[in-house]
């Protein structure tokens, strides 16, 4: 028996998880504009003041989570508290991904959850890097066979436990977005590029597709306001090889890297300042492209910047254009003070719950 199609979802009260990032800042000022209530939070402060946001300091890793989506009556959850850029760090980020992702689930589950609407911040680092791949991989191209070259294991059991959630909630609709790789100024790959002397492995060009910081701010935010299910690549169209990108950087490649034993690669990586994760160690010796086009025929919509145009906006500093520089601390507490002034403002004017809310953890 086919199971009644949901009705369309309007969010009312959103909830942004992992907002103290810059593109979580970036979500929710977007978000801010086009929603009644919205709320973050993280176990650090947002880089830069939203005062449409009710901020909380709150992490995923513990259960407390659970109980702010149902006390703050959370219609639409956008999960963006995901470790991919990590350094090394492999039990922090499976506990953020994994753990976290099982706290805000158990939140979002049950007859008694206001939740109608998921949205997860993925990566393509979910794929791996293979020289057997196909040109582009597409969205169910991911599977136990890819173990062997750099699949984010964690990725994969924290997209596993949402497709479950997904399947045993039916009045929630799930979104997973599979963020391609960006290369804005606090990420590895960004400072790699950006080397004057690009250590690069020997006999190797890979093939790169890169991801504009707007665009992945833009598909977020698409994905929170509408009612689209299911798993979708976000990468921008066309590619540019390794040592394209080297030189639209105004770099020089170095290809003193050795292939076998890439950790050796990384060890020499880390000496000259570049802590890089493992799984991009393997998609600088075999490269990734992700195919989009799922993510254009449901949405109706693609990233505005292709790969080469995000390196050209890399290589013109750009960057500090869509993502603001963080917030002075005088300008954070401007913006407590506001929240603060506005909650009472609400109580006043005879609104419950969420205005005089205060969350111990």
């Amino acid at each position: 028996m086919t199971p009644p199609a949901l009705k369309s979802h309007t969010p009312q009260r959103v909830l942004i998880t992992g907002v103290s990032n810059p593109l979580g800042a970036e979500v929710a000022r977007r978000l801010a504009t086009q929603v009644p209530t919205l709320f973050g939070c993280d176990v650090a402060d947002p880089v830069s003041a939203v005062e449409a946001m009710d901020f909380v300091h709150a992490d995923t890793r513990h259960a407390v989570i659970g109980k702010l989506v149902r006390q703050l009556h959370i219609d639409t959850v956008v999960h963006m508290a995901v470790k991919v850029d990590s350094h090394g760090d492999d039990r922090t980020a499976h506990e953020t991904n994994v753990i976290g992702t099982m706290n805000v689930l158990t939140g979002c589950a049950g007859p008694s959850s206001p939740v109608r609407r998921l949205v997860v911040k993925s990566s393509q680092a979910l794929y791996g890097a293979s020289p057997a791949y196909a040109s582009f991989v597409t969205e169910d191209a991911v599977g136990s066979d890819r173990l062997a070259y750099g699949l984010r294991r964690d990725l994969l059991e924290m997209e596993q436990l949402a497709q479950e959630f997904s399947l045993r909630t039916p009045g929630c609709r799930v979104c997973i977005l599979r963020l391609g790789y960006r290369v804005s100024e606090g990420t590895t790959l960004g400072q790699y590029l950006s080397l004057p002397i690009v250590p690069t492995f020997a006999g190797f060009d890979p093939r790169l597709q890169l991801l504009h910081e707007d665009d992945a701010a833009e598909a977020l935010v698409r994905s929170a306001l509408q009612d689209h299910e299911g798993a979708f690549n976000v990468a921008g169209d066309g590619i540019v090889l390794l040592s394209q990108a080297i030189g639209i950087m105004g770099g020089k490649a170095a290809p003193v890297l050795p292939f076998y034993g890439r950790w050796i690669g990384r060890l020499a990586l880390r000496v000259i300042g570049i802590d890089m994760p493992g799984h991009l160690t393997d998609v600088l010796t075999f490269g990734s492209v992700a195919d989009s086009a799922k993510l254009a025929r449901t949405f109706g919509w693609k990233p505005a910047y292709s790969t080469r145009a995000v390196m050209d906006s890399l290589a013109r500093g750009k960057e500090a254009e869509v993502i603001e520089s963080p917030s002075p601390p005088q300008e954070y507490e401007l913006q407590v003070y506001l929240q603060r002034r506005r909650r009472r403002r609400l109580a006043v004017d005879g609104h419950r719950g969420t205005a005089t809310l205060t969350l111990r953890q």
